[in-house]
């Protein structure tokens, strides 16, 4: 009996030893099976998505409504009032004594963006927003001045509803890896870093010490990709660059100008040109440095034609041209590993240059001479009380003839990059819950010299006698984005 019981153990144990063979043997013929799946899955998707996203174009929908509580304080003395048109296009002011005011203003606002991404392959993007930019009640198409609605600040300074474009534009990747990188169209030039941070929003191309207007133009990218195969270094040191030119002013009549001469013929001022380019030399993720360098030709301005003790006649002309430059150190993250507070906190500082050169005989910023500005922002972006919300605060200062290129005013009392003198801003922003956020603003202005955010003429002189010596803005607002 018991040799009986023996003899089947074993012969058991023998089966058992085959069958658990066997199931491995499938197991493992089944997992290769469903990788080999997974691998005809992924690569019939990326055929796929190509094919959906060309028949396709994925829209967003953003809508911020604000307030902004607006003070400024002007000086006294003595200022050139526009009072007469001249038949040639020029304009007669008249000297006239203002006393010093202070201007209060409360100013609701919509801003509507709309916006359209297609990507039809993998290096292959397209991106439209369009954009509508409104304050309560207000339609200033007839009213106060024709530079309110000009192209570089149609939709960062609002005014009425009419909807405009803000950005069109398409990215092409090419070369080894897909590591350049064309672009044409209306491209996305403002908010770029570190204005972002405050509107709690992505970053834009140009860095917005220096640059923070919309533009029309092109720009070539070289990726670290293409950097890494000249060396390994550059691999390291996270080296890439990016390449800009653009037209700020068309010289263009139009289809039907107005003086009978041919359709699209040139004006008697010259085209405005800008270019530059984005060095960034070193980024490891936490760390980096970012440079931007710019050059424009033939900016405008008011030349002084003739001038008298009590007027002053003056004309838009082409005066001259400029030179920027912007370096700035940012930390994303301080330390390593000191606390998850300073883990999360943006850090910057950053320093930008300016220089005009005026053609002979023309004045830039109220002076024939060249001239150099400078400017320095230092900033932090941190974690708030809780989940979901973020502060920050900045602060700016620049010199007597800082000139920085902007003119839609990153608040409705001036810009912060701007400003020749002294900007405090303390915010805070706060997802109340997914897609709906609110915020608070403070910004404080005093001004040391007129003319921060002027043309290049006559009105962008530091001296004059009359102009805002401070100012706030005091902004909430609550926003939808999808």
């Amino acid at each position: 009996m018991k040799k009986l019981l023996i003899s089947t153990l074993a012969v058991g144990a023998l089966f058992a030893q085959s069958s658990n063979a066997d199931l491995e043997a499938k197991i493992k013929k089944l997992e290769a099976e469903i990788q080999e799946l997974k691998q005809i899955a992924i690569s019939n998707q990326k055929k796929v998505n190509p094919i959906a996203a060309n028949n396709h174009i994925f829209f967003s929908f953003d809508l911020r409504t604000t307030y902004d509580r607006i003070n400024q304080h002007t000086t006294s003395g003595y200022t050139y009032v526009p009072t007469t048109q001249n038949p040639d296009g020029s304009v007669t002011a008249t000297l006239t004594h203002k006393d010093s005011k202070t201007y209060k203003s409360n100013i609701f606002t919509n801003r509507i963006i709309l916006t359209g991404v297609a990507r039809p392959s993998e290096n292959l993007k397209a991106t439209l927003k369009i954009a509508a930019n409104n304050i309560f009640g207000m339609n200033s198409e007839s009213m106060y001045t024709p530079y309110q609605n000009i192209s570089w600040i149609a939709n960062e300074s609002p005014d009425d509803t009419n909807v405009r474009v803000k950005e069109a534009f398409f990215n092409y990747h090419f070369g080894p890896d897909n590591g350049f990188m064309f672009s044409a169209g209306r491209r996305p030039a403002t908010e770029g870093f570190p204005a972002n941070l405050r509107e709690n929003d992505s970053p834009s191309s140009p860095l917005a010490h220096l640059i923070n207007m919309e533009f029309d133009g092109f720009s070539f990218e070289i990726s670290n990709t293409i950097f890494s195969k000249i060396s390994d270094k550059f691999s390291d040191l996270g080296t890439w660059m990016k390449f800009c030119l653009g037209r700020g002013y068309s010289s263009s009549k139009g289809k039907w100008p107005g003086d009978g001469s041919p359709a699209y013929s040139k004006d008697p001022l010259k085209n405005t040109d800008f270019g530059g380019f984005i060095l960034v030399p070193y980024d490891d993720g936490q760390y980096s440095l970012w440079t931007e360098t710019v050059w424009a030709k033939n900016l405008k301005g008011m030349n002084v034609i003739s001038a008298t003790p009590t007027t002053i006649t003056m004309k838009m002309d082409d005066l001259g041209n400029y030179f920027g430059f912007n370096a700035i150190f940012k930390a994303n993250g301080i330390g390593d590993g000191i606390n998850d507070y300073l883990d999360d906190t943006v850090a910057f500082i950053s320093f930008a240059l300016s220089k005009t050169k005026p053609k002979s005989g023309k004045q830039m910023l109220g002076s024939t001479d060249k001239k150099t500005g400078h400017s320095i922002w230092i900033g932090a972006d941190m974690p708030g009380f809780e989940d979901g919300d973020r502060w920050g605060f900045n602060f700016v200062r620049g010199s007597k003839y800082w000139r920085s290129m902007t003119y839609g005013e990153d608040t409705l009392a001036g810009s912060i990059a701007a400003v020749r003198g002294k900007a405090y801003e303390v915010y805070y922003n706060k997802q109340i819950i997914p897609h709906l956020t609110a915020g608070l603003r403070a910004t404080f202005f005093r001004y040391d010299y007129s003319g921060s955010e002027a043309f290049f003429g006559v009105m962008g002189d530091p001296d004059q006698q009359v102009y805002v010596d401070k100012a706030s803005d005091i902004r909430a607002y609550i926003r939808y984005s999808f």
